[in-house]
């Protein structure tokens, strides 16, 4: 069942998780609606430079820290310069040091390049919409949009695709946005990918996974009841994960209040 928190008592309740011997000290965060706030245009989103310094100090308190986003990798990395901190781009599909992702999805990659390709006419009439350009997929950003005009792009983007090769290609719903992205390729892979986040106790609530949009519940799924799993957002949207905050500013909070908690540990340890 979810419960909403307030992000002291969340807080509290992971940094008691933490002190226990051998926890895991693992957070998992999305990035556009989770540390970022949502904007208008995707290029002028950014992190807030409180919830970068609270990584930072988290990662001095030995935390492992993974940012999981389905921005591409460079382009998430720029938004979280932080050293030490993982950042996994494409939906997981993209990893710092790897040259290829563990199944490469050439043949639905090439589709959805073709796919990118033909909207441009497509988007002639939808001024507003933003297409984006994956290294693996393509996106279509229709936040500008309100009203009537959403509902008819959404109706018209939806038959337009219907006549276009989408095999192996996943169609993925977030917040102004639809993603065209290869098949088996989703946030949960992380779990498997990133070792911070292989064999951790079953009730190492340490373990901690962030997110906001549907992407998001792909990753609280592969945790399996794992760890505590935090949903960004109104208590409307359904989702399977064990807490839920209110938006970018409690998730700031949460993660200010955890670096300040590990402060105070650290300086009653050498007191």
């Amino acid at each position: 069942m979810t419960k909403s928190a307030g992000t002291s008592s969340l807080a509290a309740e992971i940094a008691a998780a933490a002190r226990r011997p051998g926890a895991a000290r693992v957070l998992v965060l999305d990035l556009d609606g989770t540390l970022a706030p949502i904007v208008a245009r995707r290029r002028a989103a950014k992190v807030p430079a409180a919830v970068l310094d609270a990584l930072s100090g988290l990662r001095d308190h030995g935390w492992r820290v993974a940012i999981v986003t389905g921005r591409p990798l460079l382009e998430a990395r720029r938004m979280v310069p932080v050293t030490g901190v993982a950042v996994f781009g494409s939906h997981g599909i993209e990893r710092e040091g790897a040259s290829r992702p563990p199944r490469s999805p050439r043949t639905a990659t090439r589709r959805a390049a073709t796919i990118a390709r033909e909207a441009r006419g497509f988007l002639r009439a939808f001024p507003g919409v933003e297409l984006e350009r994956k290294p693996y997929g393509c996106a279509f950003h229709y936040r500008a949009l309100r009203g009537h005009a959403r509902s008819r792009f959404l109706r018209e983007l939806e038959a337009w695709l219907a006549e276009r090769d989408t095999r192996g290609l996943d169609r993925l719903p977030g917040k102004g946005v639809l993603e065209l992205r290869p098949e088996g390729h989703g946030k949960g892979t992380v779990v498997g990918l990133w070792p911070a986040a292989r064999n951790v106790r079953r009730d190492d609530r340490s373990f901690v996974a962030i997110g906001d949009d549907f992407a998001d519940e792909e990753l609280f799924a592969a945790l399996d009841g794992r760890g505590l799993t935090v949903r960004v957002g109104p208590a409307r949207r359904a989702t399977i994960a064990r807490r839920r905050v209110f938006g970018t500013s409690a998730v700031a909070r949460l993660l200010v209040a955890l670096a300040g908690i590990g402060d105070e540990e650290r300086h009653h340890e050498r007191v």
